[in-house]
């Protein structure tokens, strides 16, 4: 806590010299990412909180950090002493980071932004409404001369990702986008979210931290595409591929020259929420093109997987369901021999088999083994020297995920290690409840995820209960394993269309207690047609077994009783011819039918 009492006392140092009387620092990097290289943790730094999601703001007698509900239990303990007060984001009455500056700040002060790491979208928002109190926002990195020893920008050599499993390859992609600007009335468009630009040039790294994408950006033109990206880190045959394909590689910190100087007369399709702020400013000062706002046009095209990225999701799901097993059986074998296992041999156990899985490239997030209340904190991260050692008793939740070539996997069980609570048992099903009604939805063409999200969390509702999260988020090809713009939440606005992937995850978090979480993987398919219109449907393409043990069969219905069991037989028919000896053993037991 100490060298976060400090960290903030320099900023404010800082703040005074610049004359603004505000910083606000986001968990992002220049290209807007989830998962942000160790070069551009800031907030993590200045703050000490450690998950993904949070901004932190600073004044110069009060600091603030919002987060939201999967990471309320975690910022609480790591920001205890710091004189930083926690907002949770979605409780009733707590203000947003404006509304917190807005009463804080009075006219003519300014707030301090570096606008590298905030959208174009985020910092005109900000500065309409700080406008309203004729209160100022700044462009300024004060962060630079405070983090002297900050890791280094990541420079991984780049390596290509094959057409036999992109469906596409990078000039056929270019093509389709091209098409798509053109329908739009636009001339180009510049890609900086790494997702996107990883997926149009069918390019892959590992300068991102469990998402295997390189630092670059795109561009898009009606004769030409460039790649902006550190040379050096491109092998020759990469080189000659985004030849062949029609682009042009330039050095990564060229885009700013290049925005200045594009092609007099073209139309730019800009999305202010892809773009940060800084190159949005720079495009923007072009007065020989137009700069029209709108959609992400790689972000739409890659939401909607082709057939044969379809087949890699169920390829792939086969040899992680594999690799579970191998790992759960460890697990139970160790318990069996009164061994003594942690939270985090868990994640080693799936670490370790995942990467034996043919085609696999790590892992997709840092694997969550919860135990007991440990569970309650969505976003829980064992440590080695502490962590929880698991007895046989109580739940244990488990969220993982692997990167393959042909997919990206995200999966979550939870697991009765003994005897657990009759409260426990009754949170468990009403889980699987809500679990199986958005399993076996079908829905209307045009439903937004917005729209089914409820259909999920109808059986917690029943009983007064909730999630502060999203019921789930899309999936990339061997990308990113939260991808949008699809996701199950109830303000999402974007239509589910046939070839998206969502996740089913709904829970029940009881701090101090439990946690309780079951998830798969699903791909949204055409359900039937009809006088009515165009119904769809979900495929699930996880197969691992969902534990019985802890489900109280007479709260569920015949219907779903029979889903269950439907499911854990789809499991043990698909993996058995894969799996022999121990592993074998596992997952028959694991899968038999639950009687009602």
């Amino acid at each position: 806590m100490q060298k976060t009492i400090e960290r903030i006392a320099a900023l404010r140092a800082a703040m005074k010299q610049a004359g603004v009387q505000a910083y606000i620092i986001p968990s992002s990097d220049p290209h807007l990412s989830e998962y942000t290289p160790a070069h551009w943790r800031t907030r993590e730094y200045f703050s000490g909180f450690t998950g993904s999601a949070g901004t932190l703001a600073v004044t110069e007698t009060k600091s603030g950090l919002w987060t939201d509900g999967r990471y309320f239990i975690q910022a609480e303990h790591q920001l205890e002493g710091s004189g930083i007060r926690l907002f949770r984001i979605g409780v009733s009455g707590v203000p947003t980071v404006v509304e917190f500056l807005r009463e804080e700040l009075k006219a003519g002060d300014t707030v301090g932004i570096d606008g590298s790491l905030f959208s174009a979208a985020d910092a005109r928002r900000m500065e309409c409404l700080l406008g309203e109190k004729n209160i100022g926002l700044k462009q300024i990195d004060l962060v630079a001369d405070i983090w002297t020893d900050r890791p280094p920008i990541p420079r991984t050599e780049v390596f290509l990702h094959s057409p036999k499993y992109a469906g596409m390859t990078c000039a056929q992609k270019l093509a389709v986008v091209r098409k798509e600007l053109n329908s739009r009335g636009a001339d180009a468009q510049i890609y900086a979210r790494l997702d996107c630009v990883a997926w149009l040039m069918n390019l892959r790294a590992d300068d991102v931290e469990n998402s295997p994408f390189p630092l670059a950006y795109a561009a898009v033109l009606p004769d030409s595409a460039y790649l902006f990206i550190d040379t050096s880190r491109v092998p020759q045959e990469v080189m000659e591929n985004l030849t062949e394909n029609g682009v042009a590689v330039r050095g990564y910190d060229e885009i700013g020259e290049f925005l200045r100087t594009m092609p007099e007369g073209i139309t730019v399709l800009a999305d202010p929420a892809g773009m940060n702020e800084k190159l949005y400013d720079i495009l923007k000062e072009n007065k020989a093109i137009l700069v029209r706002d709108g959609i992400d046009i790689v972000t739409e095209l890659k939401s909607i997987k082709n057939e044969t990225e379809i087949q890699g999701f169920r390829t792939a799901h086969i040899r992680d369901g594999c690799a579970m097993v191998e790992a759960f059986a460890e697990l139970e074998s160790r318990l069996n021999a009164g061994k003594t296992v942690t939270e985090w041999d868990v994640c080693e156990l799936l670490e370790e088999a995942r990467r034996r899985q043919p085609g696999n490239h790590g892992l997709s997030f840092d694997t969550i083994a919860a135990y007991r209340e440990n569970a309650a904190m969505m976003h829980y991260a064992p440590k080695p020297e502490s962590c929880k050692t698991l007895e046989r008793s109580g739940l244990l939740l488990v969220d993982s995920g692997g990167q393959y070539v042909d997919a990206t996997t995200d999966i979550t069980r939870t697991f009765a290690l003994g005897p657990v609570t009759r409260e426990e048992k009754e949170c468990y099903t009403w889980v699987l409840k809500c679990h199986i009604a958005l399993a076996t939805a079908v829905f209307q063409e045009g439903c937004t995820g917005g729209n089914i999200d409820i259909l999920c969390r109808e059986p917690l509702w029943k009983h007064g209960i909730d999630y502060r999260c999203g019921t789930g988020h899309g999936v990339g090809t061997f990308g990113s394993v939260h991808e949008g713009p699809q996701n199950l939440r109830m303000n999402n606005k974007t239509i589910l269309r046939p070839g998206m992937t969502i996740t089913n995850e709904p829970g029940v978090y009881q701090e101090g207690k439990f946690g309780i979480r079951t998830e798969n993987l699903m791909i949204v398919q055409e359900a039937y047609e009809n006088e009515y219109g165009r119904f769809l449907k979900f495929e699930t393409v996880t197969v691992f077994p969902i534990d019985i043990a802890p489900v109280l069969p007479e709260l569920l219905t015949e219907e779903e009783l029979n889903w269950l069991n439907c499911y854990n037989r789809h499991v043990l028919e698909t993996l058995s011819p894969f799996l022999s000896g121990r592993e074998l053993d596992w997952l028959t037991r694991h899968t038999q039918p639950l009687k009602s």
